[in-house]
């Protein structure tokens, strides 16, 4: 499975993970997943099908993820929570949480059952449209899920579901192979035949919720539902934001380009002065699209001024480095700034000196749409609370 493609069929082994968060902490947990550990995870071999806020329950959080195998999940697992994505934030995304041990293994009910899934970016929603809904149906079993309940509900569930404007996405069962991961209990024992549907055109009350739980009932079973609301970067749901990290981030800035630059004269101290100037860049890739180089000329200040950019792009974190050097200055390559696009907006971070104060320093890149791209620097001397840009490059072909 190639998470390069547009649409793909997962997975032979699903986790279905509800977990119950302390208060008002549900959006830390799910920013601070989004942001960095989708593409940890999927590095490593896992494929992160969605992740959803429970309208039934403001602090609980609700994700997928699948597997190839059950000996895959071993290793992809080990890798990521011994890997260094998780050391970073795994205290803050521990600490958000009281109970993350209600987990289902699951594998789809046949083949052609399992999750067929597109990661493309989804047009931008209108502000009048409410968020998309995906609704999981449980039915708790007596017994092993046979061939027949898996028909019945095929044959009697699943066309009332359609004809109350629910589009079924996969239909799976129990898991019932050891637990290849001890270290994330799962919950054993248990039987469960589980349905995920894509809701559209129709408004979701409790009432309508209600009465889907009782027409879906299955062998006197009556489903247990779950109301979800897609995060922008779950896949299941179409996210806006689903489309993953790649080293392709940046194929937008290949080739020659015109730079008209807006430069405040003095950065942190309230100026409203600002330094017009042309440049232009020509940038190639490197590393097999893994790195780029991007040679920057301008004269400022009446005199030549060089620059280069250099960008790498890590696979296992999603995440791009930007290093810079200019002969302005020390002529070495500078720290990083690190980040990573969401949508068609990357934001990269790191440290500046001004003044001899060190202080936060942001770039954001701006994918082109019908113009060209553009590029702004920001500092702020408060931590991240504000933000004053200080340059602006808006580029054009030349």
């Amino acid at each position: 499975m190639s998470l390069n493609t547009q649409s793909f069929s997962c997975c032979p082994v699903v986790e279905l993970r509800q977990y119950t968060l302390r208060p008002q902490h549900r959006d830390v947990l799910i920013n601070l997943f989004d942001r960095h550990f989708v593409e940890a995870q999927e590095a490593v071999g896992m494929t992160v099908i969605g992740q959803f806020r429970d309208r039934g329950n403001p602090d609980r959080f609700v994700w997928l993820r699948g597997f190839h195998d059950m000996e895959s999940r071993h290793k992809a697992l080990e890798a990521f929570y011994g890997g260094p994505v998780w050391a970073a934030h795994r205290a803050v995304a521990n600490d958000t949480m009281l109970d993350s041990d209600n987990v289902r293994l699951l594998k789809p009910a046949r083949p052609d059952l399992a999750f067929h899934l597109d990661y493309a970016a989804v047009p931008p929603r209108r502000g009048d449209q409410p968020p998309k809904t995906v609704l999981a149906g449980i039915y708790e079993m007596p017994d092993q899920v046979d061939i027949a309940s898996v028909s019945q509900f095929e044959q009697s569930v699943a066309p009332k579901l359609a004809a109350n404007h629910i589009r079924v996405q996969g239909l799976f069962v129990t898991e019932s192979a050891k637990n290849t991961y001890p270290r994330l209990p799962v919950r054993e024992g248990e039987h469960v035949l589980v349905w995920f549907g894509l809701v559209e055109g129709v408004e979701i009350t409790p009432a309508w919720l209600d009465q889907i739980a009782g027409l879906s009932s299955l062998a006197g079973q009556r489903a247990s539902l779950l109301d979800l609301e897609p995060t922008s970067r779950s896949i299941l749901g179409g996210g806006t934001d689903a489309a993953r990290a790649t080293k392709h981030d940046f194929d937008f800035i290949f080739g020659s380009w015109r730079i008209h630059n807006r430069l405040l004269k003095e950065r942190l101290r309230h100026s409203a002065e600002w330094i017009e100037f042309e440049a232009t860049s020509e940038v190639t890739p490197l590393l097999d699209g893994f790195g780029h180089l991007d040679r920057y000329s301008a004269i400022r200040d009446g005199a030549p001024f060089e620059g280069i950019t250099l960008r790498l792009f890590d696979p296992t974190t999603g995440m791009w480095s930007i290093h810079w050097a200019d002969t302005v200055r020390a002529r070495t390559l500078l720290p990083p700034m690190v980040g990573r696009f969401i949508g068609g907006v990357g934001e990269f971070y790191g440290d500046e000196y001004v003044d001899s104060k060190k202080v936060l320093c942001r770039f954001r890149w701006t994918r082109p749409k019908p113009d060209g791209p553009q590029w702004e620097q920001a500092f702020s001397d408060d931590g991240g609370k504000t933000w004053k840009t200080n340059w602006i490059m808006v580029f054009s072909r030349g």
